[in-house]
């Protein structure tokens, strides 16, 4: 044996209780090429097996008559279309919740809306009544939600205060002059 067969039947030993066993190169060679063996049988039958599963479907497909095929085809659009239908419901929800919340001076109105449509799932039919009675216990609820301070631009216009000083700058000098 040359140094690398050595090298190759070392790093493959199996320790039993008693004595240690070595293995030549050859025969670890031998295994590999089995075990190489196994792998690529098992990759052709797991080939096979998913082309005759292909063909047994077809074969089903065709033995389908027209009217399976339309059934089947008509569940799909059946299913299809209840998906399409709760999205437009629920787009129509969000409008609601949007068209109810403006105007309501909210800080966060993702938050706002969340919570609304949570409360709003409990809800059978979702009505811009509803929705209005849902805002408003929402913000009632939750204050926080609901900007106190500052005017709102949709409030429309306000009562112009008076800018004009109550005294003269010539008064108002004599007081500087008189608290000295």
């Amino acid at each position: 044996m040359t140094d690398k067969d050595q090298v190759a039947a070392d790093e493959v030993t199996e320790e039993s209780s008693d004595e240690q066993k070595t293995y030549d190169a050859e025969y670890v060679k031998s295994l590999r090429e089995e075990a190489k063996s196994y792998r690529k049988d098992k990759a052709a039958l797991k080939k096979e097996f998913e082309d005759t599963r292909k063909k047994l479907e077809a074969l089903e497909a065709e033995k389908l008559t027209d009217t399976e095929k339309k059934e089947k085809r008509i569940k799909e659009l059946e299913g299809e279309l209840e998906k399409i239908q709760g999205s437009i419901k629920q787009k129509e929800v969000d409008n609601l919740v949007l068209k109810a919340v403006s105007g309501k001076n909210i800080v966060d109105i993702e938050t706002a809306t969340l919570l609304i449509q949570k409360e709003l799932a409990s809800e059978e039919e979702v009505t811009s009544d509803t929705v209005s009675k849902v805002v408003d216990k929402v913000i009632k609820e939750k204050p926080f939600l609901v900007n106190a301070s500052g005017a709102n631009p949709s409030d429309g216009n306000f009562a112009k205060t008076k800018n004009e000083p109550t005294k003269d700058p010539d008064e108002m000098f004599g007081d500087f002059l008189r608290d000295i």
